[in-house]
């Protein structure tokens, strides 16, 4: 539509609106300039017309932004469309999606903001993220991401100012500070891409409780429509940035709520001013790190959003070469060999962490190879992977240096006595006292058995080492022994060992 200043305007109007919305339809294009004469009359010859028109050109509307469907070959970046499918965008660009705008070009970008993230890990892997949200949906992963964690004035704001500046400008950092609702339309909005939050001290420890999973998950509330049937519930895949002084088990324990294993794995919890100069190492020759956070932030200003449309236009272009197949089998390879180098049997928790890790620094390397970055081939990768052994070094360290001693006697006790243990599908041995039982993946061992490894006060030490190992399964209420298999004559409480753990256990 050509509006009176002589502009033309692109306004979409689906035939589901002109049936059942007209005057929705005719308020849009009046906003837009339309010069309307006064009377009904003029209004319905408007819309007979609209309705009318028979398009030579189909296209198929999307709500929402992100790719626009499972063949990854468009994508609605704000009001914009990249790629060449037959789509129409009717997501406004309001609210979060306000800030999906450009200013400078793509190379002006990598000179000034990707420039400076060389030789700084966390900036390279905040960044990264940034770049990741449009790989999930092809990794067929769900959304998820890091917590930045520091005190202030370390430099965390500033890595979630370069991480938004890959899509768009400081509208894109959204305070925690909300209810579920609106991060729930907030995450909508920023479908495929990246989710930049700020604060987490400012949520209500409930709210982040349920938040971080939904975020995470990419599912909003089930809903009913006023004729009582399920609303279409809201979905969306996110690559998350947070920040703040606190972590999110210590804003959880403020209601008295524990932090779960499923909170850490989609939002994971990253030390934020343990570098050389809090969030940094490398100044690039500036003075001090206040001055180095606030030249970031400025660039940040500067140069915006070209970079990330710029790097879906490539991801569409070369998507016959960069197949799913090959995006999968990379990220699985960077995980085997990293969780190689654990010294541990790798659990479910620790493998999930280092694929968010590995997804982050191969979203990284690709936005090299394709140009966007000017770091070196593997930078990024490197990055993130130090930042998962820093994490597992973190989470586990101290656990294990506890652990070692006993785990040595563990398996030395294996080593001699497994072959001879009592199978627990066996039936018992009138007059013996067993040492222990054993199946195919656990040993169950007696008070007496367990006294004689760890005498005194090492017994309840090694349990809890072990446990916190997790290569003893405890029992219920937090009991450190558990009821025996039923197989087992009394079915005593017994001190209950993963086979497989122990054994594959490195000791420093």
């Amino acid at each position: 539509m050509k509006s009176a200043d002589d502009r033309w305007h692109e306004i979409p109007i689906t035939n589901a609106d002109l049936q059942g919305k007209p005057a929705v339809v005719l308020a849009r294009l009046v906003d837009h300039g339309l010069d309307l004469a006064p009377g009904k009359k003029s209004k319905d010859l408007l819309l007979d017309l609209l309705k009318a028109w028979k398009p030579d050109q189909h296209l198929l509307t999307v709500s929402r932004m992100g790719w626009s469907d499972e063949t990854h070959t468009s994508f609605v970046l704000g009001s914009r469309l990249v790629g060449s499918a037959q789509v129409l965008p009717l997501a406004p660009a309001t609210g979060i999606g306000a800030g999906l705008v450009e200013t400078g070009e793509v190379g002006a970008w990598r000179a000034n903001i990707a420039a400076r993230c060389s030789g700084n890990p966390l900036m390279i892997v905040a960044v990264s993220l940034a770049f990741s949200g449009p790989l999930l949906a092809r990794l067929g992963v769900h959304g998820g991401g890091l917590h930045f964690r520091g005190a202030s004035s370390s430099g965390k704001t500033t890595l979630l100012n370069i991480a938004a500046s890959v899509w768009g400008d400081r509208r894109l950092i959204t305070p925690w500070r909300a209810t579920s609702n609106g991060l729930e339309a907030i995450a909508s909005t920023m479908n495929d891409m990246l989710l930049p939050l700020d604060e987490i001290a400012e949520i209500q420890p409930r709210v982040l409780h349920e938040a971080i999973y939904m975020l995470a998950n990419g599912t909003g509330k089930a809903r009913m429509t006023k004729e009582v049937t399920l609303a279409d519930q809201a979905r969306w895949r996110l690559a998350l940035i947070s920040s703040g002084e606190i972590s999110i088990e210590e804003k959880l324990k403020e209601a008295r709520l524990d932090a779960m294993a499923g909170h850490e794995m989609r939002l994971i919890d990253i030390e934020a001013d343990s570098r050389t100069y809090g969030a940094f190492d490398n100044l690039h020759g500036v003075a001090n790190a206040a001055a180095f956070a606030d030249a970031m932030q400025q660039l940040a200003r500067k140069y915006h959003g070209a970079v990330g449309r710029a790097y879906v236009e490539r991801l569409v272009a070369r998507k016959a070469e960069l197949t799913e197949e090959l995006l999968q089998d990379r990220v699985r390879t960077l995980v085997s060999q990293w969780t190689s180098k654990i010294p541990a049997q790798v659990d479910g928790q620790t493998s999930r962490v280092a694929m968010r890790f590995a997804v982050i620094g191969f979203a990284g390397k690709i936005a090299t190879a394709l140009g966007l970055t000017g770091w070196t081939r593997d930078e990024a990768v490197d990055a993130a992977e130090l930042m998962f052994l820093d994490w597992y070094e973190r989470r586990y360290g101290a656990k294990r240096d506890a652990a070692d001693a006993f785990v040595t006697k563990l398996q030395q006790f294996l080593s001699t006595k497994l072959t001879s243990l009592h199978k627990v599908d066996d039936a018992a041995v009138a007059g013996v006292d067993p040492i222990g039982w054993c199946d195919a993946s656990r040993v169950y061992l007696p008070q007496m058995t367990w006294s004689q490894l760890f005498p005194g006060a090492d017994g309840q030490k090694a349990a809890t080492a072990l446990h916190d190992m997790q290569m003893l399964v405890p029992g219920e209420d937090g009991r450190l022994t558990r009821k025996a298999p039923r197989a087992i004559p009394g079915r005593p409480r017994l001190y209950t060992v993963i086979i497989d753990r122990v054994t594959a256990y490195k000791v420093a």
